[in-house]
């Protein structure tokens, strides 16, 4: 599957963030949705059928360690990845994402975008060789 063909879903209540990763990953040539909250968030997890979710911990209505459960527990998105991209380094939140399921744990200030979009095409490769 080409990268046109994946979608993204970005959950994250940055402006700022929201529209750099959005044209970062849409230069890529990914199509890309993005939700400002945990709630819009789920809606679309179910509307849009993501192939990957980028997800933010801090977020206004909801922690996204509770939308990863949520994902996680729904039989229909149980399987999509999620990419969390946050400014916590923590290691209790480290272990609570790691072990609900999240793919990979990102840090804004750290990992550059474009690493970021190189995990996500890593684990998209891997979820279209199975």
């Amino acid at each position: 599957m080409s990268p046109g063909t994946h979608k993204i879903l970005l959950i994250e209540d940055s402006m700022t963030i929201r529209f750099m990763y959005r044209g970062i990953l849409e230069n890529a040539g990914y199509v890309v949705f993005t939700a400002e909250n945990g709630r819009n968030g789920l809606k679309f997890v179910s509307e849009k059928s993501p192939d990957i979710i980028l997800l933010d911990l801090l977020l206004p209505d909801m922690h996204g360690l509770e939308i990863l459960k949520t994902i996680r527990a729904n039989p229909a998105t149980k399987s999509i990845p999620v990419v969390i991209l946050t400014n916590l380094k923590e290691m209790e939140e480290i272990q609570k994402a790691i072990s609900l399921g999240a793919n990979y744990y990102g840090y804004k200030g750290q990992d550059s975008p474009q690493k970021i979009v190189g995990i996500i095409q890593k684990i998209l490769e891997k979820k279209d060789a199975r």
